[in-house]
């Protein structure tokens, strides 16, 4: 069945940034965090070593921007999707922003984590299971769950399966501390505008 507090279809992708947040999120201010890549060596590449992402919308596809980079830096090509998985730097400032909130969150359960639930949550075609965000759940190591929410309309993110990247909608004190944290790549969106493109990850 799918989740009516996001107002989403049950099947295919939506388009608008805006449509990855539940209803109750939708007027807050929202946001666009990029999760790096990774290097031949492991090493963890942000998107603002190639792209200056202040300078593109959040609506940014990571293969049409760097198209032409691959021709002097081919480099990267080489680079891996992150897949959802969580580096220390960004686990460290989404929990931050977090700080006491209580929060639900979607994962899928094709990760196999859990057994199929009875009752899945259906979301843009594929089955979701519901439970509390925990504190193992964002960590250095762990993917990211690809929906999450808190019951008082402060904070909300989602993604695409294997995200390489999350909308955050969150209050104004959340959404400055996320902006302003040198440890993320982000970019502000504009929700009459931006589109969430399909993840590297896919």
């Amino acid at each position: 069945m799918v989740d009516r507090r996001f107002g989403l279809a049950e099947e295919g992708w939506s388009a608008s940034a805006r449509d990855f947040v539940p209803e109750a999120h939708r007027e807050l201010p929202m946001l666009r965090v990029y999760l790096p890549f990774l290097g031949s060596d492991g090493e963890i590449v942000r998107w603002s070593q190639y792209v200056d992402v202040e300078e593109h919308s959040a609506s940014l596809n990571w293969f049409e921007a760097t198209d032409r980079i691959a021709e002097r830096d081919p480099a990267v090509r080489e680079l891996v999707s992150c897949m959802g998985e969580l580096d220390a730097s960004t686990a460290d400032a989404l929990r931050e922003a977090i700080g006491d909130l209580s929060l639900r969150c979607l994962r899928w359960v094709g990760n196999g984590e859990v057994p199929l639930p009875d009752s899945p949550t259906r979301m843009f075609g594929e089955d979701y299971f519901e439970a509390d965000l925990v504190a193992d759940d964002v960590k250095d190591g762990r993917r990211v769950p690809e929906f999450a929410w808190d019951a008082d309309g402060r904070l909300a993110w989602g993604g695409r399966l294997y995200p390489d990247s999350l909308i955050v909608a969150a209050e104004l004190p959340i959404f400055r501390q996320l902006r302003n944290d040198p440890r993320l790549d982000s970019v502000s969106v504009r929700v009459d505008r931006d589109v969430l493109p399909g993840s590297v990850g896919d």
